[in-house]
C-alpha cells in the first residue's frame, strides 16, 4: 500500500502542476491584453510625416487621447473600444469595432463597421464608404478626429 499511496500523492503533485502553470499561462495573457495602448504619436500636427493616415484629437471624450496628440492609421486600421482595435477609443459612446479606415488608390476612406452611435466626416454620417480629405473632422461617437495632410 506504500507504494501506491506514494504514486497517488505523486499523480496529485503534478496535477497541481499543471494547474499552475496553466493559471500563469492565462495570466501573462491577460495581462498583456491589459497593456495594449494606442498607437499614438506624441508630436504637433505641423510635423507629422509617414505614409499613413494623421488624425489630430479635437475632442477625446472619456477615453485616453488627449487634444491635439496625433494619431498615426495604417491602411486597414480599425478605431473602437476594443483593445483589438489600432486605436482603442476607451470611451462609452464608442462601439468595440466602430470604424475603419483604408486607402483606396491615394485617397483615405473611411467605413462605419454597424457602430450604436455612428460615425460622421463633417457632421455627415457614414453610410458605406466615405472619403477623407485634410481638414475634415471625423466624428465616433463623442470622440472628434481631425484630418491632417500627412
Amino acid at each position: 500500500m506504500d507504494v501506491l499511496d506514494v504514486a497517488i500523492l505523486l499523480l496529485r503533485l503534478v496535477l497541481v502542476a499543471i494547474l499552475y502553470v496553466f493559471l500563469a499561462t492565462v495570466m501573462r495573457v491577460a495581462a498583456r491584453g491589459l497593456r495594449a495602448a494606442p498607437r499614438v504619436a506624441e508630436r504637433p500636427a505641423a510635423r507629422a510625416t509617414g505614409s499613413g493616415l494623421h488624425l489630430v484629437v479635437l475632442e477625446g471624450g472619456d477615453s485616453e487621447l488627449r487634444s491635439g496628440q496625433v494619431v498615426e492609421l495604417v491602411d486597414g486600421a480599425t478605431l473602437g473600444r476594443s483593445t483589438r482595435a489600432a486605436v482603442v477609443l476607451a470611451d462609452s459612446s464608442v462601439s468595440a469595432e466602430h470604424a475603419q479606415v483604408f486607402r483606396v488608390g491615394r485617397a483615405w476612406v473611411v467605413t462605419d463597421l454597424g457602430s450604436t452611435n455612428g460615425t460622421a466626416v463633417n457632421e455627415t454620417p457614414v453610410h458605406g464608404e466615405m472619403p477623407l480629405a485634410p481638414d475634415d473632422v471625423l466624428t465616433l461617437g463623442t470622440v472628434r478626429l481631425k484630418v491632417v495632410a500627412g
